[in-house]
């Protein structure tokens, strides 16, 4: 067998693996679309159906009608816009400081902040509910967006890491025209941070989207709560039963915003982890 042959077949192959492995993993998502334009009779059909005939829109209206999803989605709108624009500016400040100012002990406190990675959420809940009752912060979204302006030492991590490998020769000659620290950061480094700080963004996107833990303990009223939480009550309160179909299309429109996010902006998200620790 030639080169070009064999070359060609194990290309074949390995595509075929890849389309296999992905229909694996993509099945349970075309699953709950097609389980939410279902009939009721269908749902639960033997054999069952892969695809719903007739197809059911109405299951759409009256889910979202069901409950307040409109207040559902504005609040979790308001939380993640306010959560990635202060998790970021502040994360990206930190770096700044760890990766271009000297100190005493710079390198001891960034492992400090590092290491605050590995307290797990849930240890953080109980002291963080009780500060929070003091402040009234109980059922407001402050809860939720305050703590965001300290920073995430993950994005302290890469931002300060990308910025390592910008030249310092760009500070110098900064300082020579007149700039202080401050402008420093503003007119030289954001411009030069875009590529991390969109994968912080689309990160931070993620995260406060699909956060049901915080929004569950901290929100207790429904004109506080957040998307996540109305699925949740779906079918524990609407009417007492789980009525899957619509359930289905509730998670559909849930998910397929996270799901078109990381679609289009992938390949920043790979390109700004990738470039993240480069050197000069």
């Amino acid at each position: 067998m030639k080169k070009s042959q064999k070359k060609k077949m194990n290309t074949t192959v390995r595509y075929l693996l890849l389309i296999s492995i992905s229909a694996i993993f993509l099945f349970p998502f075309f699953w709950m679309v097609s389980t939410s334009l279902k009939i009721d009779s269908d749902i639960f059909a033997y054999p069952p159906k892969l695809l719903p005939s007739p197809m059911k829109i109405k299951n759409y209206i009256e889910a979202w009608n069901s409950q307040n999803f409109t207040l559902y989605t504005f609040n979790t709108i308001k939380i993640t816009g306010f959560s990635i624009l202060f998790s970021v500016a502040s994360s990206a400040l930190v770096a700044f400081g760890f990766a271009r100012l000297r100190f005493p002990g710079r390198n001891i406190l960034f492992i400090v902040v590092l290491a605050t990675m590995m307290i797990p959420a849930e240890v953080q809940t109980i002291p963080l509910y009780i500060e929070f009752k003091y402040l009234g912060w109980i059922n407001s979204h402050l809860s939720l967006i305050v703590p965001k302006l300290f920073g995430n030492a993950f994005f302290i991590f890469l931002i300060r890491q990308f910025m390592m490998g910008i030249p310092r020769e760009l500070d110098e000659a900064a300082k020579l025209d007149g700039c202080n620290h401050f402008q420093i950061f503003y007119r030289i480094m954001l411009p030069l941070l875009v590529p991390v700080l969109t994968t912080c963004i689309i990160f931070q996107f993620l995260w406060s989207w699909n956060d049901f833990f915080g929004p569950l303990i901290f929100l207790q009223t429904r004109d506080t709560w957040t998307f996540s939480l109305g699925v949740a009550a779906f079918k524990n309160e609407v009417y007492g039963r789980v009525i899957w179909n619509q359930m289905m299309a509730i998670a559909t429109i849930y998910s397929i915003i996270p799901l078109l996010v990381f679609f289009f902006s992938q390949d920043k998200l790979i390109g700004g982890i990738a470039t993240t620790g480069s050197k000069n």
